[in-house]
């Protein structure tokens, strides 16, 4: 199995989304963070944005209940299609999924009470552009309310991943891998983008959990890992160097999850909330 994440390909098919458990699986403490801190209210029109096979959408619009209407944008057809078979089978009648872009939101001025977003709106393309959006879709003391990790995400494994391009001479590369980590942001540079497009930010709640692996090589293997991390790590290396550069960064992984009884990850995380005045 040494060195086989290389030759993942990601094919995006209704069979894939099918049997796509690990989106949810890794969603799932960002989701709870935003439920935890979210104030439900009664008749509110509920959009969440990158809804994905239809988590956090179902799950809040159920514990809203009927007097609430939802709706999921996405513009991912295949989970689009998974997550109106789940309103389907379990037959929840207040949830509507559109397929679409968060850059042009497809409701009118002031429509919407309040927009959550799971992991989404600060990693867009365009944020501040999406942001408007948002600012304009939302009505008077409407609330955005997102959940997203932060600069520091597994620092365990970027800090492995640094040594191992000094160790293959590959010293230069590691401004751009430093570039990876701190795209995430941090809570003041997420909640600049709320205060930029208009909103007051009413509330900011942080927190972090671990992920653990057996070894380097269970962590690289990881179907997800490869899926939604692999490809921005390959892109940063000459493909030529591959082979030896994620070598040493297993057996580097490897060495440090034998020091440590696990290779152990540190996601930290936030929920963030702004209001329209």
């Amino acid at each position: 199995m040494a060195l086989d994440f290389l030759s993942c390909k990601f094919e995006d098919t209704p069979a894939l989304i099918n049997t796509f458990d690990e989106a949810p699986l890794w969603s799932a403490s960002f989701g709870l963070l935003l439920l935890k801190h979210l104030e439900l209210r009664p008749c509110l029109t509920v959009l969440d944005i990158g809804s994905g096979a239809g988590f956090p959408l179902l799950e809040l619009a159920q514990r809203l209940g009927d007097s609430c209407t939802c709706y999921g944008l996405d513009p991912w057809a295949n989970a689009n299609a998974r997550a109106n078979e789940k309103i389907a089978n379990y037959g929840v009648k207040q949830v509507k999924v559109i397929e679409g872009s968060a850059a042009q939101i497809p409701f009118a001025d002031g429509a919407v009470s309040l927009i959550v977003s799971n992991l989404g709106l600060n990693n867009f393309d365009e944020p501040e552009k999406v942001f408007a959006e948002c600012y304009r879709v939302l009505a008077p003391n409407g609330r955005l309310a997102l959940t997203t990790n932060l600069n520091g995400h597994w620092h365990e494994f970027y800090e492995v991943f640094e040594t191992a391009l000094q160790e293959t001479g590959h010293s230069n590369l590691i401004a751009k891998l430093k570039e990876q980590q701190t795209h995430r942001g941090s809570t003041e540079s997420i909640s600049s983008l709320f205060t930029g497009c208009g909103l007051s930010i009413s509330a900011v709640h942080k927190d972090e959990f671990t992920m653990q692996f057996l070894d380097g090589a269970a962590f690289l293997n990881h179907y997800f890992i490869k899926l939604g991390w692999l490809a921005s790590w390959l892109s940063l290396v000459p493909q030529e160097h591959h082979i030896a550069v994620f070598t040493k960064l297993e057996e580097n992984l490897n060495a440090l999850a034998a020091r440590n009884g696990a290779l152990k990850l540190t996601v930290p995380m936030a929920y963030i909330e702004g209001v329209k005045g």
